[in-house]
This record gives C-alpha cells, structure tokens and sequence, in this order.
C-alpha cells in the first residue's frame, strides 16, 4: 500500500471504489487530529491515492528529533502516542491499526511536542498490516523509551509487555506512563489509583515455612542473598536459580516473570516461558523450581 517515501512525502495507493475508503476519510475530515499529518487526496489512474507532507520548519523527523530530547518530552512523546490510539479509536469505526506507526516514516512537531503520523481512513480487512501493526508501534515506543534513565526504560518497557498481552487497557497505560512524569497528554482517571494491593507468598512444606511481603514495584526471588528480595534458602531448595523469578506490580496488580531459570517459574502447574508476564490473582499456586507459594492478597 505504500508507494513512495522520500522527501518529507508518504504516498499511499487505496482499492478502486471502496466504500470503507470514503466513510473513513469523511470521519478524518471531520476529527481534525493534531497529530495527523496535513495529506492530499489524488485521483491517479481510477485509484485513490493520498499523499502526507511533513512541511514546515517546526517538523523533523522523530529519528533525528528523539536524541536531543529531554526526559519529560520524551515521555511526553509516550504519552501522545497512547492518547493518539485512544481518539482515533473514539469514532468507533477507525481502529488504532490505521496510524502508521513506522520509525522512520513519523516526524516531531517542535512547537507542540508530539509525534505527527500519517492515519489511514480505512479499517476491516483493508487495514494496514493487522499482523504488524503492533511490532511497529512497540518499536517506536522502546526507541523512544532507549533514550530515557535505565529504570524508566525497563518500566516502560513492562507497560508495552503488557498492553501486548493485553493485560491492561490503553487508557491504564497512558495513566502509568502520566505516572513518569509526562504531560503529552491529558491525565485520565482511573478507578485503581486509590486502591494498594499488598501481595503475599506463603509457603509450608517439609517442616519449614517461609512468607514474603510484597508491596512495591519489583520483587526478585532466588537464592542470591545479594540480589533477590526474597531469598529462598539452599536448605529449603537446591532447585531455585540464583535470580529465578521477578514480580512486578503494575495498575495494582501484580505480574511474575520467569528470568531463564533452570528449574522453571509456573503459576497453577502453567510454565511461565522466559520473561513473558503471567498474572497473579488470590490463591493462585506460585510454584518457584521445586518451592510452591500459595499467592493471597489484601487491599490496604
């Protein structure tokens, strides 16, 4: 579908006589979205075609724009993404695959600090690249997030982990990123933010107990008395790996991950395959190698 991109110009071809064609770009006509590039509609050989311009001394392109950028424009860039998403969506009948995402085909708009992308009027079956759309955004996002501090990055990172899962809503990460500081976007409200889950493992076997508190954002599990948070002692187990398992907590709930341990991380007798998330509920069986936890958790 697209044609050409050189010169500050995407093109793009579009199905003779489609109906999906018209309707949705009545609706962008309409919506007038700021970050949506000013565009050319072209009548070419009984096709549609339209083309988007990146003009104006106040636009540059995002690759080269993202270096220079400071921490909060750089979440606020996060930001303005997730919130794109979220209007384009509002209509009910574009979906969020009509923005293309491409790295190097998106610019920055300096005046206002955001991202500003061509958005496709069309949707159904003739959307562009269903199967793809995710891995394009996600890339933007972590090329984004690489220039941010270590910590921010890994988080933001977690956030788009689990938006792939679907895990949580875009409305939840754009919240949780709001939450690093970014004001690219409007603060939404969100029904968990008054809310704290404290989680507990809880372990009885072999005459021996053990109980660990968790109640911030990362929890490490092994048997490393240097680096975990919760150290499971070799005369409990010679089966857990120095760094076996991490818990994050994220929109209050709380999420575990297997960190390539030997003995594996399952929860309810599921293997949790390497660093892929799994979420924790109440009296779920966290089995840690050969150590099973019984999960509760309480609000305070």
């Amino acid at each position: 579908m697209l044609v050409k991109a050189r010169d500050r110009q995407l093109s793009f071809w579009f199905q003779e006589q489609d109906p999906f064609f018209e309707i949705g770009y009545r609706i962008l006509e309409q919506e007038q979205i700021p970050q949506m590039l000013p565009y050319q509609r072209k009548q070419c050989k009984g096709r549609e075609k339209l083309v988007y311009q990146a003009l104006g001394e106040n636009l540059d392109p995002l690759r080269e724009a993202v270096p220079g950028l400071g921490e909060d424009k750089l979440i606020g860039l996060l930001c303005n993404m997730i919130s794109l998403n979220i209007r384009i969506e509002e209509n009910g009948f574009l979906k969020k695959e009509c923005i293309w995402y491409q790295y190097d085909h998106l610019y920055y708009d300096k005046a206002a600090g955001q991202v500003m992308a061509a958005v496709l009027p069309i949707t159904g079956a003739l959307r562009y690249a269903d199967s793809s759309w995710f891995a394009c955004f996600e890339e933007t996002i972590i090329r984004i997030a690489a220039y941010l501090p270590y910590s921010q990055m890994v988080y933001v990172r977690k956030i788009i982990q689990m938006l792939k899962m679907d895990k949580i809503t875009q409305e939840e990460a754009l919240v949780d990123l709001q939450g690093l500081g970014g004001r690219g976007a409007e603060r939404l409200s969100s029904a968990h933010a008054s809310q704290n889950t404290i989680l507990k493992l809880l372990y009885h076997g072999n005459d021996k107990e053990l109980e660990f508190l968790i109640d911030d954002e990362d929890f490490l599990i092994g048997r490393n008395v240097d680096a975990a948070d919760g150290v499971i002692p070799m005369n409990f187990s010679r089966a857990v790996s120095r760094k076996h398992c991490l818990i994050t907590k994220m929109n209050d709930k709380y999420f575990v991950q297997d960190l390539k341990s030997v003995n594996h991380t399952l929860v309810n007798g599921i293997m949790i395959p390497p660093y892929e998330l799994m979420e924790l509920e109440n009296n779920d069986i966290l089995s840690v190698a050969d150590i099973e936890f019984r999960v509760k958790t309480s609000q305070s």
